[in-house]
């Protein structure tokens, strides 16, 4: 339950204020609680669809929800991911990337990748048929939180110091097999064997991502993982649609 409600705490606005002081290995543990804090969200995701639909048109009710999905989680990934793509696009060699990256302010790549980000997670879902928009809605945010944390164990850290920083040293062996174990149940149950499929190809897909930043950084960093959980959700979407 404590890595629970520290997962919680820190990849949401919700607030725990027994859990508010996130230091040390806690982070690094509570990243075999980040499935689950997925699966909360795709819950909220759900019920807010189920109340959105009942009076709204569908395209409106999915961009609201990709936008109450971007409220509930402060941005944060939104965030890494636009810093990631201003720095890949900006910089030409690993120091100016990583200073990019830690500029606050957003450039042309991560503004434009934004929009496509969210018109291509707009189009998806209004593609997604009403028999299955409800397991995408679950398995988006469970398998993308799941990404996070395996990409973070099997990544150097680009940087001395950063917000990934204590994910990175805290994260054991036994809390990824946790998180992993986690998901495929819970991917088994929502969509059989298509969700083990779906499940493995984030996994290929972490491995080689984690080897282009090793190549092209040195690592990751907080920003890239951030980056990474938005890339996974939007194929996870995309990988719905192809498997249906």
């Amino acid at each position: 339950m404590r890595d629970f409600l520290t997962a919680l705490g820190f990849l949401t606005l919700f607030p725990h204020p027994q859990y508010d002081d996130f230091e040390g290995k806690d982070l690094g543990c509570s990243m075999a609680a980040f499935p689950l804090v997925g699966l909360f969200l795709g819950i909220i995701l759900v019920i807010s669809d189920f109340i959105l639909s009942s009076f709204l048109p569908e395209g409106l009710t999915n961009i609201l929800l990709i936008a109450l999905l971007v409220i509930l989680t402060g941005g944060l990934h939104l965030d890494g991911f636009m810093d990631t793509l201003d720095g890949i696009g900006g910089g030409n060699n690993r120091e100016k990337i990583l200073a990019i990256m830690r500029d606050s302010r957003v450039g042309a790549f991560g503004a434009i990748g934004i929009i496509f980000l969210v018109i291509i997670k707009w189009e998806a879902l209004n593609s997604l048929g009403s028999d299955v928009k409800t397991t995408a809605l679950l398995l988006m945010p469970l398998i993308s939180r799941w990404a996070m944390a395996l990409l973070t164990h099997i990544s150097p850290y680009a940087r001395a110091e950063g917000l990934g920083r204590p994910f990175a040293d805290g994260l054991t062996r036994e809390r990824i097999y946790f998180a992993l174990a986690s998901t495929l149940v819970i991917s088994l149950f929502l969509f059989g064997f298509k969700g083990i499929v779906i499940v493995f190809i984030i996994i290929i897909l972490s491995f080689v991502l984690a080897g282009w930043f090793r190549n092209k950084i040195g690592g990751i960093t907080g920003d890239v993982i951030g980056a990474w959980n938005e890339l996974a959700e939007l194929l996870v979407l995309l990988l719905i649609l192809f498997f249906t």
